[in-house]
């Protein structure tokens, strides 16, 4: 509650709420609701804090933002290292799905959704936190994967979450339509709606993920600009995304010429 009513204090907090979790994970090594806890409380952390930074950083200063990048790689894959324990405890068909070894579908339930979603966002962040390394970039399939498995359960799950996250995956994914543009847009439109156009997520990430893939400077603008007039504290459950999410579109619209040539 404080980190939502208080979203400037949330790097701090939050890292207190991550360590107090490994706290109790060090006691219980193999419950399962822990241990999706813990992915999703370090993929939110990185996310939102570390990879914040790096990205920043390395715009300035190459080798310093390089040693943030690998200690968010470090988070994440101990992020995904608990969502795949966590999945697996669940249903022992689990590892052989998301290794592709078995085509055989796993039958999840809604109350798997968070674990499928934050391992997918854990799988995400540990690519791109890796720079391109291959043993990491061949694993983007599993994010697919876990979040077409989430979204067959509830596809307007967390106000539209999936949506937002289905953006940049269709936009990077290795067997990419030759519309995948139309169909980012397609997630993005759910998205906005899902959320009831309170969420800033789906404007920063259509920006990120298709505008400047495109090379399409005024979509660029416009969708942050947009972002930047929603209301932060009009919902509750998404101030401290949102928080995170302003700030990184300012920040995008201060360096726009790093993007576009």
């Amino acid at each position: 509650v404080v980190l939502q009513q208080k979203p400037e204090w949330a790097k701090g907090g939050f890292n207190y709420y991550v360590q107090g979790i490994e706290k109790k994970l060090a006691k219980k090594p193999n419950d399962p609701e822990l241990l999706q806890k813990g992915c999703e409380a370090w993929t939110k952390y990185t996310y939102g804090f570390i990879m914040e930074e790096a990205d920043r950083l390395i715009m300035e200063d190459y080798n310093g933002g390089k040693q943030l990048y690998g200690q968010a790689h470090l988070n994440f894959s101990k992020a995904v290292e608990y969502g795949n324990q966590s999945l697996t405890l669940k249903t022992d068909q689990y590892e052989n799905w998301i290794s592709g070894k078995s085509d055989k579908q796993v039958k999840f339930e809604e109350e798997d959704i968070p674990n499928l979603f934050w391992t997918a966002a854990a799988y995400g962040g540990a690519i791109k936190s890796s720079r391109g390394n291959p043993e990491w970039v061949i694993l983007l399939p599993r994010v697919g994967y876990l979040l077409e498995a989430a979204l067959a359960i509830d596809p307007d799950w967390n106000k539209g979450a999936l949506y937002s996250a289905m953006i940049s995956y269709t936009i990077s994914r290795h067997d990419a339509p030759v519309n995948k543009e139309e169909i980012a847009r397609d997630y993005f439109e759910k998205a906005v709606k899902s959320s009831n156009g309170l969420d800033l997520g789906p404007y920063v990430t259509m920006a990120e993920s298709v505008s400047i893939s495109t090379q399409n400077r005024n979509e660029f603008t416009n969708l942050l600009y947009k972002a930047l007039n929603i209301d932060t504290k009009a919902d509750d459950d998404l101030r401290l995304t949102n928080h995170i999410n302003r700030n990184r579109a300012q920040w995008l619209l201060d360096n726009i010429d790093e993007f576009f040539y």
